[in-house]
């Protein structure tokens, strides 16, 4: 019995960029994932985007925010169905340098504001890499903490805290 627990899922999609599949493959990956995405709901808090700071959003990052939005708007039932807030997560933050981390966070912000036809979200790009030390809000006192760790607080704020009833703190 899971009720009154703490849930969340976190759902690693295929890259739809670069893969070791035929491009036949990868285009029912395409489908799949965006059947996935808008066929949640309500229940989809989030929609993570990962971009490799060293690269920016590529092609396949508008291609498939595109095709995304398209297929949301042509619903079959007559609904339009949403997407859920989508935040951008810059990884591989240590192989590039501040100043230059700094003008992607700008550029990729705007790209993805120009790339979508309702307003974006104000949830903020995350920083993240291997290394500790380096990403999002990453240094706790004088403790660097990797920005993965960050992400993972930040995922984990996203799930209500359980009601503690009578019955249940009684045993």
């Amino acid at each position: 019995d899971t009720e009154g627990q703490l849930s969340l899922m976190l759902v690693d999609l295929p890259g739809y960029g670069f893969a070791y599949a035929s491009t036949e493959r990868a285009q029912e990956w395409g489908e799949l994932m965006k059947r996935y995405i808008l066929d949640r709901g309500k229940n989809l808090k989030r929609l993570l985007l990962l971009v490799d700071a060293r690269h920016g959003m590529k092609k396949a990052d508008f291609d498939f925010l595109e095709s995304l939005q398209t297929t949301a708007s042509k619903n079959k039932n007559g609904r339009k169905e949403s997407l859920p807030p989508i935040q951008l997560i810059l990884t591989k933050c240590d192989l590039v340098t501040q100043v230059d981390l700094a003008r992607r966070v700008v550029q990729v912000r705007e790209q993805l504001s120009d790339s979508l036809r309702r307003q974006p979200s104000s949830l903020p790009v995350m920083l993240v890499s291997a290394k500790p030390g380096v990403g999002f809000n990453c240094v706790v006192g004088s403790t660097a903490q990797g920005g993965v760790l960050e992400l993972q607080r930040e995922l984990a704020a996203l799930v209500p805290r359980p009601k503690m009833s009578s019955t249940n703190s009684a045993s």
